[in-house]
């Protein structure tokens, strides 16, 4: 009896002594002293039977000290755990996304979307992890570099450029009292704006007192566009009023916008006469969603959701449009990203944003991304981060560039080029084995036909010709059907045949001919009016027009020999990597294929007998 009591003791003195551990554990993990906490943590799982809410903080602490392979093995536990709850099959999904095990991390997705099938994040999750395999395969041209100069250990944010410097918002104490400035206040959220310029940090604006918090300054089109936070001073400390926007000093309110809600992240276009913001308001798609209104030179119109391409159930945040205002940059957590808020692109065409495209490793991070901003578009500029190991305090401002294509050979995409000309001749090409006259060559026909109906002296040769894969034999037949169909077809117009003759030609392999130009094919999409996309994919180095053709448009650049198409396919390829090859078109017209096109044809021309 006496050892069963000295037994159970033992083991009260223990589960007291964990029990004390474990909430000088907690205390110190609420303090953000993670790494200390999980030395506590640690041994209050010892065993077989840990508390299941030390299991959680101790993967908690050491997903906020970033060791993400040992809270996969807490995970593993947690799993195990009788008391576990279904939201720990998404949290043990991050932690296998984030540590590249992304088959395993769609299980534990999977597993949540089962429990909480009204939950977005889980089918955005899982888009994120295929599309984060597909992205690791594909080198990227971007870099990103930190600023040692500008950051601290406070947040850095807002990066704006105006007049070729850089501004940005801090609330940070450090860089004021290097200004040569002492901060009355004690709230660590109220921020200050500066500027860099030759590697130095500078006073813009500052708090002052009983005045407003700068979140944000971000001048453009001649304004000075404000996002503030308004400070008063109580005898218990300061206290902060939702964010607003200014425009010349004067709030910005969309006509019709519902009080008690928040306006933040401002972004002017349309020379000014449009404003991009963020809004938490009633009717959008999610939590924060973007929005736009614009100005009639007296008032903001209602507000304009970007519509669902943008927006998502989860938050978009910190629009920016390109000088040319047909780029829409972005951050959101609802589009398939690396995880928590990501930068995205997206293209207005025909008024509609199009599907946003993530801007990929190292632009994007397991962390935070968001604000990104061009000093040199589209080469470099800035963005802001929390990623680790690289920020210094919660978030930084980042650099950021696009890597400059060499260039081979200087060449003139839109002068116009006509291969060893001849203005009296004219073709009509055929498909493959047939004699069949296209639509499209019938107009050329007619003309020649309303000329020598209106000139009798004038007659028409015809010569034709078919590529080398046929037989001779069947070669033989086909060209003679050709210029037989052309002949009939004059003919059938009122044209007397004794004035039209007709020469079967040969089979060549002739790719150069008189009239023909040379492209270099970008891309084929079923949409019109893509030509801007192109110019983008190619960093805007090329001028790109399309052709019709057949249920899609080619999307062309360069008018020239073949040779000289050819060396810019192998340039663009190099450079690009957008699988661009040579095509071949006649008056317009683009043909199927390059290499037999040319030689399927009838040559006409006009002469005086």
């Amino acid at each position: 009896m006496m050892r069963l009591f000295f037994s159970s003791v033992l083991i009260l003195l223990m589960s007291a002594r964990l029990s004390a551990q474990s909430a000088n554990a907690s205390e110190l993990m609420n303090k953000g002293c993670y790494a200390e906490a999980s030395v506590l943590f640690e041994k209050t799982v010892t065993g077989n039977n840990p508390e299941y809410s030390d299991l959680t903080n101790l993967a908690y602490c050491y997903i906020m000290m970033h060791d993400f392979v040992k809270a996969e093995a807490v995970y593993e536990r947690i799993l195990q755990h009788p008391k576990k709850e279904n939201i720990q099959h998404f949290y043990y999904g991050e932690v296998l996304r984030i540590n590249g095990k992304y088959d395993k991390a769609k299980e534990q997705y999977n597993i949540y979307k089962t429990a909480f099938p009204d939950d977005f994040k889980a089918d955005q999750r899982i888009r994120s992890c295929d599309s984060i395999a597909l992205w690791n395969k594909n080198k990227t041209k971007y870099s990103t570099g930190k600023i040692s100069d500008l950051n601290t250990d406070s947040d850095e944010m807002f990066p704006w450029i105006s007049d070729g410097v850089l501004h940005f918002s801090s609330n940070s104490r450090f860089l004021l009292e290097k200004n040569g400035v002492t901060s009355n206040y004690k709230d660590p959220q109220i921020f200050n704006i500066f500027i860099y310029k030759n590697n130095s940090v500078a006073l813009k604006k500052i708090a002052a007192k009983d005045s407003s918090s700068f979140t944000a300054y971000v001048p453009a089109y001649g304004k000075e566009v404000l996002l503030t936070k308004k400070i008063k001073v109580t005898p218990t400390g300061e206290e902060l009023s939702p964010s607003e926007i200014s425009v010349d000093k004067k709030t910005f309110i969309p006509s019709g916008a519902p009080q008690g809600y928040t306006f933040s992240h401002p972004c002017l276009a349309g020379n000014g006469k449009r404003m991009y913001f963020v809004s938490d308001m009633p009717g959008g798609f999610g939590g924060t969603d973007i929005y736009y209104s614009d100005f009639d030179g007296t008032s903001w119109s209602a507000a304009v959701n970007a519509g669902n391409n943008i927006n998502t159930p989860g938050d978009e945040m910190f629009p920016y449009i390109t000088a040319h205002d047909s780029l829409l940059y972005f951050s959101s957590d609802g589009h398939p990203g690396y995880g928590n808020m990501d930068i995205f692109v997206s293209r207005i065409n025909s008024g509609k944003w199009s599907s946003p495209v993530n801007m990929k490793a190292p632009v994007n991070s397991i962390g935070n991304d968001f604000s990104l901003v061009y000093k040199n578009y589209p080469w470099d500029g800035y963005l802001v981060s929390n990623r680790y190991p690289d920020s210094k305090g919660g978030n930084d401002i980042f650099s950021f560039n696009l890597e400059k294509p060499t260039i081979i050979k200087p060449v003139d995409t839109t002068k116009p080029f006509v291969y060893n000309a001849d203005p009296n001749l004219l073709y009509a090409f055929f498909e493959t084995g047939s004699s069949e006259i296209a639509p499209e060559y019938k107009g050329i026909m007619d003309s020649l036909i309303g000329l020598m109906k209106k000139y009798d002296y004038l007659n028409l040769s015809v010569t034709s010709f078919a590529d080398v894969r046929g037989t001779e034999k069947l070669n033989a037949q086909l060209v003679q059907d050709r210029v037989n169909a052309v002949s009939n077809y004059f003919s059938a117009a009122g044209i007397s045949s004794s004035r039209i003759i007709g020469t079967p030609g040969k089979t060549v392999s002739d790719r150069e001919i008189p009239n023909l130009t040379f492209h270099v094919q970008i891309g084929f999409v079923v949409k019109e009016n893509q030509e801007a996309y192109f110019e983008w994919r190619t960093y805007n180095k090329y001028k790109i027009s399309s052709f019709k053709k057949k249920n899609g448009y080619t999307y062309f650049t360069g008018n020239g020999s073949l040779s000289d198409m050819q060396a810019l396919a192998r340039d663009i390829n190099t450079r690009f990597n957008l699988g661009a090859y040579v095509i071949v078109s006649y008056r317009g017209i683009v043909f199927d294929d390059t290499f037999y096109a040319p030689n399927r044809r009838v040559e006409m021309k006009l002469f005086n007998k």
